[in-house]
C-alpha cells in the first residue's frame, strides 16, 4: 500500500481516495466510463443495495457512480467534492474505495494510472485553453494592426517618392557642390526607403511567426 498522497475519509475501514480534475461537467461522463473500464470485473452498486451489503458512500457527497466487487468486500464510489472551492467550469471529483485490504492493494495501481492519465489530459486542456485566450487577444488587438498599416503605408509612400526622384532628370544646377548634394539626397532617400521596407517586412514576419507558432501549438 503506497500512498503518501492517499486520503483516508473513513478511518474505521481500510480505504483510499483520489481527486480527479476536469475542465467541464462533460468530463464527468468520461471519468465514469474510464473507471468502469478499469474495474470491468466489478458490478454496478445501486443505492438500493447499500443496506444489504453494509457499505455506503460517505455522507455529504453526491454519488456520481458506485461499483462493488461480486465476490469480496470492495466498493468504489465516484463522488463530487462540494467542500472544495473550484472555479467554473472546472470540476473536482473524488474516487473513494473501501473494503478488504487485499482488494484495495489490487485496484490501487489501476487508479494510480487513471489518476496520471486524467492529470495529463487536464494539463493539456488547460494549456489549450491558455492558447485560445492568447489567440483571442491577438485577434482582438487593433493597435498592432493600426501601427503595422501605418508603417506599411508610410514605407510605400517613401518608396514611391524615392522611385519618382530617381526617374527625374537631374536639375540644371550650375554648381557641382549643389549637384553632389542633390545626388546625395536622392541616394539617402533611396537607402532610407530600403531600410523602412526591411523594418516593415521584419515586423510582419515576427508577427506571423508568433501567430503561426500559437496556431501550430493549438493543433
Amino acid at each position: 500500500m503506497p500512498p503518501d498522497d492517499t486520503i483516508h475519509i473513513n478511518p474505521k475501514e481500510p480505504c483510499l481516495s483520489w481527486a480527479f480534475y476536469g475542465s467541464s461537467k462533460n468530463d464527468i461522463i468520461t471519468i465514469q466510463k474510464e473507471i468502469n473500464n478499469s474495474i470491468s470485473d466489478y458490478s454496478f452498486y445501486p443505492e438500493i443495495e447499500w443496506g444489504k451489503y453494509g457499505y455506503r458512500a460517505p455522507e455529504g457527497y453526491q454519488v456520481l457512480g458506485a461499483w462493488r466487487h461480486p465476490e469480496t468486500k470492495a466498493f468504489v464510489f465516484l463522488l463530487d467534492n462540494p467542500h472544495m472551492l473550484t472555479i467554473d467550469p472546472n470540476i473536482q471529483l473524488i474516487l473513494y474505495v473501501t473494503g478488504e485490504e487485499t482488494e484495495l492493494q489490487k485496484v490501487w495501481p489501476k487508479f494510480e494510472a487513471l489518476k496520471s492519465k486524467f492529470t495529463s489530459i487536464h494539463d493539456k486542456n488547460r494549456a489549450t485553453s491558455d492558447l485560445e485566450i492568447r489567440l483571442s487577444k491577438i485577434q482582438k488587438t487593433k493597435s498592432l494592426g493600426i501601427i503595422t498599416s501605418i508603417l506599411v503605408l508610410f514605407t510605400a509612400v517613401i518608396n514611391g517618392f524615392s522611385l519618382y526622384l530617381r526617374k527625374l532628370p537631374p536639375p540644371d544646377l550650375h554648381s557641382k557642390l549643389l549637384l553632389k548634394i542633390y545626388s546625395g539626397l536622392v541616394a539617402f532617400a533611396h537607402f532610407a526607403s530600403i531600410i523602412l521596407l526591411i523594418i516593415a517586412i521584419s515586423i510582419l514576419c515576427m508577427f506571423l511567426i508568433k501567430y503561426g507558432s500559437l496556431i501550430i501549438r493549438r493543433l
